[in-house]
């Protein structure tokens, strides 16, 4: 029977062999070369360390495992240990991922130090040291698990079990080279404090006698009837017929939902925060749009408009990941032309016969003198509403056409948040 350091974990399971398999194929992966000394059965015990509620650390191990105690015992040891735990207790995609991050920076500390990582007990190594090097790999691992979470969150959705260890070299690898992305970085530090009840917007309903129930009212409309009323004597319910005092059900039909289409101005004069800020509120709107299953348009603009990013609103994590990606990379650099940006979103939401009333979201900073009449004219065509950002500045022209308008000053968490939640639904 295979033995490792953790008590309980029976080595020789094939779901403990899978797992510790993937982990340890990850760790080469991240690292560009396999550990010395990292197999399946270490690798499964690093993953279970993270996965388990409560593991615990066998009394006797198997000679030539003493330097990996060492290890393990240094991670539990670890106070961030318990801060990484709380995002990856019985999450097996994220403790994959923690696992062979710790074990990747481990084994680079560990080098650094002049020192392979071997199972063997080293006479030149001490615990002190051993623990410092599982300090060092603690503190990238917790910023990395962090990162990557939150891109998860964004890439997924809510849904549970949306991602599973059978992707998981393809697209954690995704997911660990943008967490490790200082712009991304930057970005999903503004948006940590949105919550999943400040994404959803409550949905405009109408009337309609074959939709869905939405309580009582009292009418005359026979179709919807309450059963109860066929109890009254005859009189009675002809009475109230008459009088339209039945009681009915409330039926409704949730209003129909278009795209949400995001122009971000990538002028010269938004470099810098304010470009951050930006992009980690066309995040949140994606976010927004993909909860409310709505269809996501981006387009970055200047003087000019660059292609156009599309997902549709069934979530699909790739094209998120890479969208995620590409926002990350735009510079600021060039002029500013608003009106040529807002024509073409409404040209972009005509070709594609939007049915529904669509939300342009226009962040810029940009005093432009726009066509207001052409403005209105395409948008009313493409049945969209204009909702602008102004981030520092104002526009006079942009306020007349807009549907709603908001300035932003000092580009915080806090002000993305009031943004989002003054969003329309």
């Amino acid at each position: 029977m295979r033995k490792g350091v953790l008590l309980g974990i029976n080595y020789d399971d094939p779901v403990v062999k899978y797992r510790g398999l993937k982990v340890s194929r990850l760790i080469t992966l991240i690292h560009g070369k396999k550990p010395e000394g990292i197999n399946e059965v270490l690798s499964a015990d690093l993953f279970y360390s993270f996965y388990l509620p409560a593991p615990l650390v066998r009394d006797d191990v198997e000679p030539g495992l003493e330097t990996f105690l060492a290890i393990v015992k240094g991670l539990f040891s670890s106070r961030r240990f318990s801060e990484i735990r709380g995002k990856t207790i019985l999450d097996p995609f994220i403790s994959s991922i923690a696992a062979s991050v710790f074990a990747a920076e481990l084994a680079k500390a560990r080098e650094e130090a002049s020192r392979g990582f071997t199972t063997g007990e080293r006479s030149d190594e001490s615990e002190a040291e051993i623990k410092k090097s599982v300090e060092k790999a603690v503190e990238a691992t917790a910023r990395i698990v962090d990162n990557v979470k939150a891109l998860k969150k964004i890439a997924e959705g809510d849904q549970p079990g949306s991602s599973s260890l059978y992707e998981l070299e393809e697209y954690s690898m995704d997911l660990l080279r943008l967490a490790k992305n200082l712009d991304v970085a930057k970005i999903l530090e503004l948006i940590k404090g949105l919550k999943p009840w400040m994404l959803t917007a409550v949905q405009e309903k109408y009337r309609f006698k074959r939709g869905e129930y939405d309580g009582y009212e009292l009418g005359g409309d026979v179709e919807r009837l309450v059963s109860s009323n066929l109890a009254l004597p005859e009189e009675l319910f002809d009475l109230r017929y008459v009088g339209k005092r039945l009681l009915l059900f409330r039926k409704v039909l949730a209003k129909g939902r278009g795209p949400v289409y995001v122009l971000l101005d990538k002028s010269g004069s938004m470099e810098g925060v304010k470009m951050t800020w930006a992009k980690a509120v066309a995040i949140a709107m994606f976010m927004k749009a993909s909860r409310e299953f709505r269809d996501f348009y981006l387009r970055f603009f200047d003087s000019i408009t660059y292609p156009l990013v599309k997902i549709e609103g069934k979530l699909r994590a790739k094209k998120a990941m890479k969208m995620i990606d590409y926002i990350a990379s735009v510079k600021g650099s060039g002029g500013t032309d608003i009106t040529r940006a807002i024509i073409t979103a409404t040209a972009d939401l005509k070709s594609d016969q939007a049915r529904d009333v669509s939300d342009i979201i226009l962040i810029t900073d940009g005093i432009d003198r726009i066509a207001e009449q052409q403005i209105q004219y395409g948008l009313k065509k493409a049945k969209a509403r204009l909702i602008t950002i102004m981030v520092g500045g104002e526009n006079k022209s942009l306020r007349k056409v807009s549907f709603k308008y908001f300035r932003v000053e000092k580009f915080t968490t806090k002000d993305m948040l009031s943004v989002i939640d003054s969003f329309p639904g």
